[in-house]
């Protein structure tokens, strides 16, 4: 089979003008270390879903922010690629499956070796760690985290890559847990594009079925939303001191705060 002299992908058809993208494989043909090619079959449904950039998150919950190269012909793959083939060692003929999930707007991805094998992480220990955190954020002059805490919150942010890249870690502090006014930093809800003054929906997770709060809030002038989250606080036992994660995202078109307790 020659397959398509612009994708290389030896299974394309040609573009095609389909609805929406679900999931397609990047062939063996079609990705190298600096780039992958996406097939032409998808390249309408992929463009429309995708802007410059999107994130990637494989089976072991690390996430590449991947750069989009959209051409009259073709488009591209960048950025992080290169950084995903090497923490997995992709060789020459092994496939990389991508799933598209629109509540989250990002993508699954699987690599596989030519036999079907699914290839993980080439990653140590350490380095595996360190990437677990990359884009995670902590809040300033926080107090510093015990071993045993560190062993959860490395737990937690695996879980909360599923969803966002950028997580923050923050420790409680009076204002938040006695006063109930939480403060989101800017960089953490930037994605949401927040009205100025409204309700945003908390979800806990913790062990007990995740519960949702509407929690008021209103944007300050230095771009953090202020949070009145009392009914939360109480629901939920926060107190001074208490470490969290949380990750703000789009979930079925709507703002969600996402709340684990450490």
């Amino acid at each position: 089979m020659a397959g398509c002299n612009i994708c290389l992908d030896k299974s394309c058809d040609g573009e095609q003008q389909l609805p929406e993208v679900e999931r397609f494989v990047i062939s063996a043909d079609s990705w190298n270390r600096d780039r992958a090619i996406v097939p032409c079959k998808v390249r309408f449904a992929f463009n429309n879903v995708v802007g410059d950039s999107f994130e990637m998150c494989t089976v072991q919950c690390l996430r590449y922010n991947v750069s989009v190269l959209k051409r009259s012909s073709k488009t591209f793959l960048k950025g992080d690629w290169s950084l995903f083939v090497d923490h997995h060692d992709l060789k020459s003929g092994d496939n990389v499956l991508m799933s598209y999930k629109p509540h989250v707007g990002s993508f699954n991805c699987v690599p596989m070796a030519p036999d079907g094998d699914v290839r993980i992480s080439a990653l140590n220990e350490a380095e595996y760690n360190n990437q677990i955190f990359s884009g995670t954020s902590f809040t300033l002059r926080m107090s510093e985290i015990t071993d045993d805490e560190m062993k959860r919150l490395l737990s937690i942010v695996k879980w909360s890559k599923r969803w966002t890249m950028t997580p923050l870690v923050h420790r409680l502090t009076t204002t938040d847990a006695e006063r109930f006014a939480l403060k989101l930093k800017k960089s953490l809800i930037d994605k949401l594009n927040l009205e100025p003054a409204v309700t945003i929906q908390f979800k806990v997770y913790g062990g007990e079925p995740c519960d949702g709060h509407d929690v008021r809030y209103k944007i300050m002038t230095d771009g953090r939303a202020l949070c009145q989250w009392k009914e939360v606080v109480e629901d939920h036992g926060f107190a001074v001191g208490q470490l969290m994660v949380c990750a703000a995202v789009m979930y079925e078109d709507d703002p969600v705060v996402i709340v684990w307790k450490v």
